[in-house]
């Protein structure tokens, strides 16, 4: 799954990226308040352009952030955010404003794959797992379609589904 993805052109994840975006704006997403968007890594699907729609119509924008006790939290970013890269190569804001994660409405998820029934292989760490196993807010998969399967084989009682798909 990921070599399909990393084999992507840039053209290719730019096209596939924006028809995500027209679909996240004919949806009823648009309509709440605070949002947790990833900046994407290896070919993933590009986010930019929604948290730049999010930030520019006035929304509260937080991203992923792992803090030092090693668990994800998410940190506030604005227009004028200047990033720095982490450990794993991801922009992440210079300045940390860990924002209460019961106030986020949506939070947009990476991953590997996904199925149909919402669950979701990610990168083997667990910080999401661990991060949503206890939040009531949307979750949404932002995904290339072939990262969409029928079933996830051995999924286990700690992964957390995923509500929607865009």
């Amino acid at each position: 799954m990921t070599g399909k993805r990393e084999a992507m052109s840039p053209e290719q994840v730019r096209l596939y990226s924006k028809n995500l975006f027209d679909k996240f704006l004919l949806s009823d997403l648009t309509t709440f308040e605070s949002y947790m968007v990833y900046i994407p890594i290896k070919n993933e699907t590009d986010t930019y352009l929604l948290i730049d729609y999010l930030l520019n119509t006035g929304k509260q924008v937080s991203v992923p952030y792992i803090d030092k006790k090693n668990k994800l939290v998410p940190v506030l970013i604005e227009k004028n955010t200047v990033y720095e890269k982490d450990t794993f190569g991801i922009n992440i804001p210079e300045q940390i404003q860990i924002v209460s994660p019961d106030l986020l409405d949506v939070i947009f998820v990476p991953g590997v794959a996904f199925d149909i029934s919402g669950n979701r292989v990610g990168y083997g760490r667990g910080y999401y797992d661990a991060f949503l196993k206890d939040l009531h807010c949307i979750t949404c998969a932002w995904c290339y379609d072939f990262q969409i399967i029928d079933k996830i084989p051995d999924v286990s009682p700690a992964d957390v589904r995923i509500k929607r798909f865009l």
